[in-house]
């Protein structure tokens, strides 16, 4: 997201609002990728995102906020990615290798989204793993195409384990593979 001129432009306040919203949240997913979310500073994201502390603090109550709506809004990204690929599957095994193979291509080239949709947001505690959990069962339900889980409930579990590798490799400073994620979606 490009920083808007500075001064008076004649853009519409929701405009600049918004602009500065989606700055902030890329700024949140560079800032954890690079130092992690316990130690991120709200002036620290801020001056990442090209804006003020009163403007940051305009859009979010505090930094823990600004993470969760981070987490919502790129895993949001990242599930219309994924339904997207999954919509030309009408086969539940075929769905799960091309949510694999998409959440690979689609983090591959984002480590820093990577990194805080499968660690950092578990550093705000009891929100942040409910977020993450929530986000898992919106993978399995993708998977499942419908319909109410079997327990146990192996879309479920193949989500989380996507989750988890994804997580490892960010970890360690690598991206995604396509081939170790479908391997795991391959159980399903």
């Amino acid at each position: 997201m490009r920083r808007l001129p500075p001064g008076p432009h004649g853009l519409p306040p929701e405009l600049v609002e918004r602009n500065q919203r989606e700055r902030l949240i890329a700024a949140m997913a560079e800032v954890c990728g690079e130092r992690g979310y316990a130690e991120s500073s709200v002036a620290e994201i801020a001056k990442r995102a090209g804006v003020s502390t009163a403007s940051f603090y305009r859009q979010f109550k505090d930094r823990r906020e600004c993470m969760l709506v981070s987490f919502e809004e790129l895993f949001g990204r990242l599930l219309a990615g994924i339904e997207a690929a999954c919509a030309r599957e009408s086969d539940r095994q075929d769905r799960a290798l091309a949510m694999a193979r998409a959440t690979a291509e689609l983090l591959a080239g984002d480590p820093p989204t990577a990194r805080l949709l499968s660690i950092e947001i578990l550093a705000c505690g009891e929100r942040g793993v409910r977020a993450q959990q929530q986000a898992i069962e919106r993978f399995a339900a993708l998977l499942r195409g419908g319909g109410e889980p079997p327990l146990p409930d192996p879309a479920w579990t193949i989500s989380a384990a996507i989750f988890a590798r994804v997580g490892k490799g960010a970890a360690e400073g690598e991206a995604p593979v396509a081939a170790e994620l479908e391997a795991i979606a391959a159980q399903l």
